[in-house]
């Protein structure tokens, strides 16, 4: 059976929203550039919400027709514009970027999707669509990215999701002061 695995940044201040703006200077190491690609290399798919989909989807069409040279950066682009993706949404009809949308029952079609095949899903981002992740038993993993910097209040982390006890389960330590935390929730 498949596992899910969600990878989400995250400041201090239990900020989750605009990664893009205060992520960089902390991601821009190679410890950082192994554990994401080891991360998107080793998914067989992602799983996304609308609002991960429309961002992600925008930014590595751009980059794929900016023509990078070749590389691993390159290598990450395209990984990421192939690989197959689910997207959870009440208002998409229609997507493109290999993805397909999970329907009305998103909780059913993740659970028939786990169990087709023997690797992970990946899911990158924390927000609505995680109450249903967790209230079904469906995450099985979070990669917190912690990053050394404090935002002004906005979209927080598990923002709207009840009590969830989570085990750490390991930590790494890049040179930029990140600090990447496994958690898995703990089964009652």
């Amino acid at each position: 059976m498949r596992r899910l695995i969600e990878s989400t940044f995250v400041t201090l201040a239990g900020d989750i929203g605009a990664p893009q703006e205060w992520g960089p200077p902390y991601l821009d190491c190679p410890e950082a550039d192994a554990l994401n690609r080891e991360l998107l290399f080793g998914a067989d798919a992602l799983v996304l919400g609308r609002k991960t989909y429309e961002g992600l989807s925008a930014a590595y069409t751009a980059m794929a027709a900016a023509e990078p040279e070749p590389g691993p950066a390159a290598e990450f682009v395209a990984r990421m514009n192939a690989i197959p993706k689910y997207v959870a949404s009440r208002t998409l009809t229609e997507m493109s970027w290999n993805a397909a949308p999970l329907g009305p029952d998103t909780a059913g079609r993740l659970a028939t999707l786990r169990q087709q095949g023997e690797g992970y899903l990946l899911k990158y981002g924390t927000g609505p669509l995680d109450r249903t992740l967790l209230e079904h038993g469906l995450v099985d993993e979070f990669r917190i990215w912690l990053m050394p910097v404090t935002t002004p209040p906005g979209q927080r982390l598990f923002e709207d999701v009840g009590s969830v006890n989570l085990e750490l389960t390991g930590s790494t330590t890049l040179s930029t002061g990140v600090v990447v935390l496994t958690y898995r929730p703990r089964r009652n």
